[in-house]
């Protein structure tokens, strides 16, 4: 009997999930927002990064985001902010950061690191709803979508070189078996020729907070979140299959 109740204490033991470092990082937000799921394409011509926060101080972390990993250039000299200004600033200042400050110039094309498991750990926390904020120009109104947070950790010893992004992809195991990329958008996306001019440095054991949104419908997927070469567990989640035939590009990752 108590050679029984050993084995099925260990086993109880291994069937617990193991530990991550996201496990003890807070998200703060107001829990009575109404969230919406992001139809697809509902995207186009809305600012907003998917980062919510890059560094160590992780107790704990308000849920604000980048609106670009670029600074905005300034006003024209001379110009002055009208009632509807002031108001949108006050808006957008309590769901987005100020400035990225962290981007810099190479009067040369940089050679960028290649994330990899090796290099970084990524955790996705699908169960963990947050909202994710976007701005829609056009419509000069404020979007809050279901989305939920992905943490990626640098374990490799030493500074990463990286590229300006605005969001992660998913990736879904399509019904060839193979692992897809897959956007909750369908846009035209006009190359930035300095791309490869402009980086930044995650520092050893930092931390990349973001948000991916929810997708919607009835069929049920199997999906990662992919980078470089690196990707998170495997996450189930509700999706229309007419995502995957609405893509422009067929990318594969392995």
């Amino acid at each position: 009997m108590k050679q029984y109740l050993l084995i099925l204490t260990v086993l109880i033991i291994c069937c617990k999930d193991e530990k991550s470092f996201a496990d003890d990082i807070v998200l703060s937000f107001p829990k009575d927002e109404k969230l919406t799921f992001q139809e697809f394409n509902e995207g186009i011509g809305e600012s907003g990064t998917g980062i919510i926060y890059i560094g160590k101080d992780t107790s704990k972390i308000d849920v604000k985001y980048f609106q670009s990993m670029i600074p905005d250039p300034p006003p024209p000299p001379g110009y002055e902010l009208d009632s509807f200004d002031i108001g949108k600033q006050k808006m957008m200042s309590s769901c987005f950061h100020d400035v990225f400050n962290r981007m810099k110039d190479s009067e040369k094309p940089v050679r960028f690191d290649s994330l990899s498991e090796n290099n970084v750990k990524i955790v996705a926390k699908i169960k963990d709803t947050i909202p994710k904020y976007a701005y829609n120009y056009d419509a000069k109104t404020l979007k809050k979508y279901k989305a939920f947070p992905v943490f990626i950790k640098n374990i490799s010893g030493r500074k990463l070189i990286l590229s300006e992004f605005k969001n992660f992809p998913l990736a879904i195991l399509n019904k060839e078996n193979k692992w897809q990329t897959i956007w909750n958008e369908n846009p035209f996306i006009c190359g930035d020729s300095r791309w490869q001019y402009r980086y930044w440095e995650l520092n050893p054991d930092e931390i990349i907070v973001f948000s991916v949104n929810y997708l919607t419908g009835k069929n049920r997927g199997k999906f990662k979140i992919w980078t470089g070469n690196s990707s998170s567990d495997e996450l189930t989640m509700n999706y229309d299959k007419q995502i995957v035939k609405d893509q422009r590009n067929y990318f594969e990752v392995k």
